[in-house]
């Protein structure tokens, strides 16, 4: 990852290293980050000022805890805009390996100059004017051969000085176009944007507020009113994941923190966060973690990252 006239910041240590690049104008960021990961960790990050931002996974997959919101997985291959609230704790979880995650962000004034696109960016204006302390999540789109062309840009060109900028200013417009141009066929093939979001907040706050009961697809169905093809088939485009992964993966986490900070039984902990058994429980955890939950308790216990 070269960035030319970047900003760099890079930490390491026992867990692995992370690097930042930011390039940084009045009106917008530009950062691209790399997490080289030898074990899982959670960072915890607060920002001072309310902030939408355009994040893309190029590489890995994170799950990020937002304040107000909760947690949602944005899988390799996504991006979507979102909104961060200022002064409240969120985070992030990286699994072992790497991850490369791009990321923009805007000021009022620059997202004032879309905000008549599309209802979703008078909400987004809104939040960020007022500073709301709700996060928002809105829908994310595949990273396609288009939006490659136009991150790879703005990696590889080699222009200086003003027209640097001039391109890097141009390539975030192309970007946005795209991420448009999603939306509008998003909002001709399926539920109107706004009955949709709403729909899938519902089922977002019941998981988890419920996920220690036994979450059958067709009941989660039947709950957001839609059929179950549909339902599934809107909750991947919503979230990036199938509805089974969003499930396993919350109870993961969550079984994480309590393998790492209590010593209650690991049967305990897995009935605890949902799961029906401990061998389904181990399968799930060893699938998304790279070990058993007793090898990881053993490995991570009293870490606090």
């Amino acid at each position: 990852m070269a960035l030319k006239d970047a900003q760099v910041w890079y930490t390491e240590g026992d867990f692995g290293y992370f690097a930042t690049q930011e390039i940084s104008r009045k009106d917008w960021v530009i950062g691209w980050q790399h997490f080289s990961m030898r074990s899982p960790v959670i960072l915890h990050f607060v920002t001072e000022r309310p902030m939408v931002a355009v994040v893309c996974i190029i590489k890995g997959k994170l799950s990020y805890d937002l304040s107000g919101h909760g947690n949602f997985i944005m899988p390799q291959g996504k991006y979507g805009f979102y909104y961060i609230p200022p002064h409240t704790e969120n985070s992030t979880f990286l699994a072992a390996g790497d991850h490369e995650v791009i990321y923009f962000s805007f000021s009022a004034d620059f997202l004032s100059s879309f905000v008549s696109q599309h209802a979703n960016f008078q909400e987004l204006y809104d939040a960020q004017q007022n500073e709301v302390k709700r996060g928002y999540v809105f829908p994310v789109f595949k990273i396609g051969v288009e939006e490659r062309r136009i991150l790879d840009a703005m990696k590889l060109n080699n222009l200086l000085g003003p027209a640097r900028l001039i391109f890097l200013q141009a390539r975030i417009n192309d970007l946005l176009i795209s991420y448009f141009s999603s939306l509008e066929i998003a909002d001709g093939s399926h539920l109107r944007e706004e009955d949709q979001r709403e729909r899938f907040r519902d089922i977002e706050t019941f998981i988890q507020e419920n996920y220690h009961l036994p979450l059958k697809i067709h009941f989660l169905s039947r709950k957001a009113g839609m059929n179950q093809r549909s339902f599934e088939k809107g909750f991947k485009a919503y979230f990036g994941v199938k509805a089974k992964e969003y499930i396993e993966h919350l109870r993961v986490k969550l079984a994480t923190e309590l393998l790492k900070n209590s010593d209650m039984p690991i049967t305990t902990i897995a009935y605890h966060v949902g799961f029906a058994g401990t061998n389904y429980f181990s399968f799930v955890f060893r699938k998304l973690q790279g070990c058993s939950p007793r090898e990881y308790r053993q490995r991570f216990s009293g870490n606090f990252l």
